[in-house]
């Protein structure tokens, strides 16, 4: 099965089955099978727009329905031209190269000690402190 992997703050899994149902409900007289790897990516993430916020419940990893297996598998192909989301094919079928963990290096994860809210900063810059934004209480900017 070949779903739709997009890493953004949190995964969203588009799986084969939902993105050929979004495609049929289009009406676009070309056959499913018969997309290019760009189309599909560009598929899920239209879908990912057009999803409402208690739809992309479905599409998370460990909500209820998605699963860790569903984003483990060959990579057929991958789009890293965006600083916010990574999106790739994977191929649950076919079993995975050696592990390769994607680090998502252009946030910083920032967890307060005081309330454990964790927010990311994009292009961090080193401070003394910084301000959580749920508690308002300081956080040492050193970690």
């Amino acid at each position: 099965m070949k779903n739709v992997v997009i890493h953004k703050v949190v995964t969203f899994i588009f799986t084969e089955e939902q993105l050929k149902a979004y495609w049929e409900r289009k009406k676009v007289n070309l056959p499913f099978s018969s997309l290019t790897d760009e189309q599909y990516m560009q598929l899920a993430e239209e879908m990912l727009s057009q999803t409402s916020h208690s739809q992309l419940q479905q599409h998370l990893i460990g909500q209820g329905w998605r699963t860790e297996e569903e984003a483990t598998g060959l990579v057929l192909a991958e789009d890293d031209s965006r600083a916010h989301m990574h999106v790739e094919i994977v191929d649950t079928s076919i079993p995975a190269n050696p592990l390769q963990p994607l680090f998502i290096d252009r946030v910083t994860e920032i967890i307060c000690p005081h309330c454990s809210f964790s927010f990311y900063l994009r292009h961090d810059v080193k401070r003394p402190s910084w301000i959580c934004p749920s508690c308002g209480n300081s956080i040492d900017g050193s970690r």
